[in-house]
């Protein structure tokens, strides 16, 4: 009898397993394919004499499209407004660089909430919102991450010497030299390479069989181009590497065909900003040249596209609906206790993708997106904006309004895009169109509101945390002075600026003050030039740390022209925030390049 209750229970738990095990794998997987810089015409399917795309062709053929999907017009915004589903100004992203693209410490990303719901998360290539403690993405739910510092390849936060050909990467901390792997492409180039780091992410939790969540913003097709080593006879870099992430996108097709998951998969291919072509503007622009780009949505299982079955959704959807149309899809939970002040923003587009209009929520439809590119140190009301709405008659769109503005200076701006896709009849003055004017001004207006409760905050890197024990200080991310590339520092450019920091203990910090990076020091020194770049003449280095009205350190050291940089150690430095400003100086007291990385640590 006690042997028959024990099997009984057994067989209760195994069955218990089983379930748990089944509803695992039921839980569909998501993909999000999201290359730079290129957009509707860098693909055959929307241009015959583009470059040759024919796997994202197929990918279209077979998708749900939406075909009035926007982000906004810039790298570091689209991400930080894709992962919040907030908008990019309110979580701080409003630029590339300058600091003014580290997403806010205390948002919750996409990634946060897949992890909470019992997902794998990974992050492939191109991250762009800050990277350092605490804003890099495994700070921000990403339990696997391969990528690259900066916003591209070369970017003065990434290692030394990287291209699109020959690279260093850091995959989950460990530095990894990009060789020829046997993926069938031939040569090396980043796109194989953080493709291939995302099916390694991805066949680890298939045998798991845990969902995965795998984002996969490449950083190609950002400048600059290299031609990569499986390209056509005769194309540019530029086409050649479009090219090649159409092969990439091939293989990541054939992988989930032949591990059994593409139906059961969530596959989204965007980009990240416009790229001009047959809308008016391009990358930066506010008009729908820079905004408006494809975003193809294919999940079989869940009625969504397949084979025979694309289909296009046309209401206005954007960057900030992603997550929410997540949440609503999968039935993810939210993280515990969001703030008030982190509400998501954006709105699930889920009714919108079935094929019955008649369950489109009003809310939905009467919403407005406001999306703006404002690149600047502090929020400038006006600047670069675009308003965009539609406009239904039951379950008939009539008009597509966009309210546009360059700056305070310039007038206003109102198109209908359904009658008028180039934005060339500018009919702000017609006053049959009155009301949607004041309609979409207010829209603004209450995002304006939004984006200037936290304005006057900066987003703090933190040092002497064990999180990141050693922290280097970028260049890239001066306040008020612009060293974005690996060619600034290899030419000298000269500037300075401060930078943001929270220092986590009181007590002493190291700062080291170079001009090369550390990867290259046994080929440099301070001053040297040769086959890096362009020689200085480096006399002397300065650092100024400071809060307010309060100085904790000013101090000039001379330097020594055969080492590799000037070394202050700091005593005395107390907890909390601070700015940290550097300079080098010549031999007669004028500015002479920049201190391009300061190698920070708390030492006692």
């Amino acid at each position: 009898m006690k042997l028959l209750k024990l099997c009984m229970l057994l067989n209760i738990i195994l069955a218990n397993s089983y379930s748990l095990i089944a509803q695992k794998q039921d839980r569909p997987n998501v993909i999000f394919v999201m290359p730079d810089d290129i957009s509707h015409s860098s693909f055959s399917y929307y241009k015959d004499n583009a470059p040759r795309t024919p796997n994202i062709d197929l990918l279209g053929d077979e998708s749900v499209r939406l075909t009035d999907f926007h982000v906004s017009p810039s790298c570091s915004p689209t991400r930080g407004a894709l992962l919040t589903g907030r908008p990019s100004d309110v979580v701080g992203v409003w630029h590339t660089i300058n600091g003014r693209n580290m997403m806010r410490a205390d948002e919750i990303t996409m990634a946060d909430i897949f992890k909470t719901n019992g997902y794998a998360t990974g992050l492939f290539f191109k991250w762009h919102l800050g990277d350092n403690y605490p804003f890099r993405p495994k700070d921000r739910g990403f339990d696997y991450v391969a990528w690259i510092q900066g916003g591209g390849t070369g970017q003065q936060p990434d290692y030394w010497g990287n291209t699109n050909n020959e690279s260093h990467m850091w995959v989950n901390d460990t530095l990894v030299e990009m060789t020829d792997e046997d993926d069938g492409i031939e040569g090396a180039f980043t796109t194989n390479f953080f493709m291939n780091r995302a099916m390694d992410f991805m066949e680890d939790n298939i045998e798991k069989n845990k969902p995965f969540f795998a984002y996969i913003p490449l950083g190609t097709a950002h400048a600059p181009h290299v031609l990569p080593p499986d390209a056509r006879e005769g194309v540019s870099a530029k086409t050649g590497t479009i090219e090649n992430i159409d092969k990439n996108m091939g293989r990541l097709m054939k992988f989930l065909d032949d591990k059994g998951i593409a139906d059961n998969t969530i596959l989204i291919f965007t980009t990240d900003n416009g790229a001009g072509g047959y809308l008016r503007g391009g990358k930066g622009s506010n008009y729908d040249g820079g905004t408006r780009v494809p975003c193809f949505v294919r999940w079989e299982a869940g009625n969504l596209g397949g084979k025979g079955k694309g289909r296009d959704v046309t209401p206005l959807t954007a960057h900030i609906d992603w997550l929410p149309t997540f949440m609503d899809v999968l039935d993810l939970k939210d993280v515990e206790n969001r703030p008030e002040k982190l509400k998501i923003r954006g709105r699930s587009f889920k009714p919108l993708l079935d094929e019955d209009p008649t369950n489109d929520p009003l809310a939905y439809k009467n919403r407005a997106v406001v999306i703006n590119d404002m690149w600047t140190e502090f929020p400038e009301k006006y600047k670069k904006l675009s308003v965009k709405k539609d406009d239904w008659n039951g379950d008939v769109i009539e008009h597509k309004w966009r309210l546009v503005r360059t700056s305070a200076t310039i007038d206003w701006e109102l198109y209908d895009v359904l009658t008028d896709l180039k934005q060339e009849n500018n009919i702000i003055t017609n006053p049959a169109y009155k009301v949607v004017v004041v309609e979409l001004k207010e829209e603004y207006e209450k995002w304006f509101q939004l984006v200037e409760e936290r304005s006057s905050e900066y987003t703090r890197i933190i040092i002497g945390n064990k999180a990141e024990p050693k922290t280097t200080l970028h260049a890239h991310d001066f306040h008020g002075t612009v060293i974005w590339h690996q060619d600034d520092v290899k030419k000298g450019a000269p500037g300075s600026g401060f930078i943001a920091v929270e220092l986590d203990k009181s007590g002493t910090y190291k700062f080291d003050l170079r001009r090369w990076p550390k990867e290259i020091e046994d080929k440099s020194t301070l001053t040297s030039g040769d086959e890096n770049g362009k020689a200085l003449n480096i006399a002397s280095a300065r650092i100024k740390i400071w809060n307010g009205d309060t100085i904790y350190v000013d101090e000039k050291k001379d330097a020594n022209r055969g080492q590799d940089g000037v070394q202050f150690t700091i005593q005395n430095l107390p907890k909390g925030p601070a700015f940290i400003q550097t300079w080098f100086y010549n031999e007669t007291g004028d500015v002479e390049g920049a201190v391009y990385y300061n190698y920070v640590e708390h030492v006692n």
